[in-house]
């Protein structure tokens, strides 16, 4: 059974100074604890030994699912069976997903729902800077070249990419967002996703653990900005418009996801401005562009290339991703080239095209002060997101099936 401990039942990080090893059990301590609430100072996150745990509870669960061979079929209902059994690893993996931190308030986050339904056009170039973003981290790059999924082009890349987009869409509908919600339900699934990813790279012993877990507390926890704040940048970008309230809403959105994913209170503070900073810092900590880096960000842009959804020369999208990752944009990287280090050069033709698509759609966007037309935007701007993502999933279903790494997938 795992032990729950709280902050003061384990020494500070100070008083273990160079100690990594007793540091990170600290910290894998505190993530094996369902429903762990406690913020700390930001400045007291120990990012290094953070970067070194998974998701413990997680991990328990998807062993226990594969013990008892209960990894084909759906495997969150098979979770849900073991769960009503009285199972632990279930038990408490549901305590920790459907615990809501005190930071958490549904009502606040439909500010920053309307504003992304209203921008369909900003939340779908969401991905052309938020995938490469997420590459600045080596080890987010390396597994992401391994699984291959988002690496090959053609129809599984496009199916991998669409995936995706369901839980960004979806975050969209937040009383579907609230444990027990469908919406909740998907990001779940997305969660018990990355744990068989990571445990199938275990099992392959192909993996350098010396400055990092796969898919680790940290690198899950740096996209609570990238796909937070950063988004809400992005639209803004493409001429939508947001105000600091509808930001401030929309970046809790993201906390909140990042909570469900596994990621531990520690790394996501108990207010925007702690978020930030520990953003700041984790960002900082995981830049490191390199080969796979460079590679996986080729490979997206080639695989959005071959979209019907986009409709846009390779050109167009590769200005598209320098457009949204300049410094400016990026906002916790001050000083760094993002997109030059990622391998994008500069294309001065295509960017003037898009800078140019871009001032038309922020003239566009002005009717949106208009009440009414905001009022319509909202409603069906749902509905709008939803029908997108369905289609380019062919109207079938997202899986969230981990890719074999070692074997069979789980």
């Amino acid at each position: 059974m795992t032990s729950s401990v709280s902050n003061d039942q384990l020494p500070s990080v100070a008083a273990l100074g160079d100690d990594l090893a007793a540091r990170i059990a600290r910290v894998t301590a505190l993530a094996a604890t369902p429903g762990y609430d406690a913020a700390i100072d930001p400045e007291l996150v120990d990012v290094e030994a953070w970067n070194h745990v998974g998701d413990p509870l997680a991990e328990a669960l998807i062993t226990e699912l594969r013990e008892r061979k209960l990894m084909g079929g759906d495997i969150y209902a098979n979770a849900r069976a073991l769960e009503s059994q009285g199972v632990t690893a279930a038990v408490e993996f549901f305590a920790d997903v459907e615990h809501v931190p005190a930071w958490v308030d549904f009502e606040a986050m439909r500010l920053g729902a309307d504003m992304g339904r209203r921008n369909p056009i900003g939340m779908l170039m969401g991905l052309h800077g938020g995938l490469p973003f997420t590459y600045i981290d080596p080890a987010t790059a390396r597994v992401m070249a391994g699984t291959g999924r988002l690496a090959k082009e053609g129809g599984d890349f496009r199916r991998r990419f669409w995936e995706t987009a369901t839980g960004f869409v979806g975050a969209l509908d937040v009383d579907g967002m609230k444990p027990g919600g469908p919406r909740w339900e998907q990001w779940v699934r997305i969660r018990m996703l990355h744990t068989m990813i990571r445990l199938g790279i275990h099992r392959s012993g192909h993996w350098d653990y010396t400055t990092s877990m796969p898919i680790s507390q940290v690198a899950t926890a740096a996209a609570t900005h990238i796909f937070g704040p950063y988004r809400v940048a992005i639209i803004r970008s493409f001429g939508g418009l947001a105000t600091q309230a509808e930001d401030d809403s929309f970046s809790l959105m993201w906390r909140w996801i990042s909570r469900i994913e596994g990621v531990n209170v520690e790394l996501l503070g108990a207010t925007h401005a702690d978020q930030r900073r520990i953003s700041e810092r984790m960002h900082q900590y995981l830049y490191a562009p390199e080969t796979d880096s460079r590679s996986m960000t080729e490979k997206m842009i080639t695989g959005l290339t071959g979209m019907r959804a986009f409709r846009l020369p390779r050109r167009a999208h590769s200005a598209i991703v320098r457009r949204v990752l300049t410094e400016d944009m990026v906002q916790t990287l001050p000083g760094r080239d993002v997109a030059g280090d990622l391998g994008l050069r500069p294309d001065r033709p295509a960017e003037l095209a898009i800078a140019a698509a871009t001032t038309g759609l922020t003239i566009i966007n002005q009717a949106m002060r208009i009440p009414a037309v905001r009022t319509l935007a909202s409603r069906h701007g749902q509905k709008l997101l939803d029908t997108v993502v369905d289609r380019g999933l062919d109207r079938m279903r997202a899986e969230y099936r981990a890719t074999p790494v070692a074997g069979a997938p789980d």
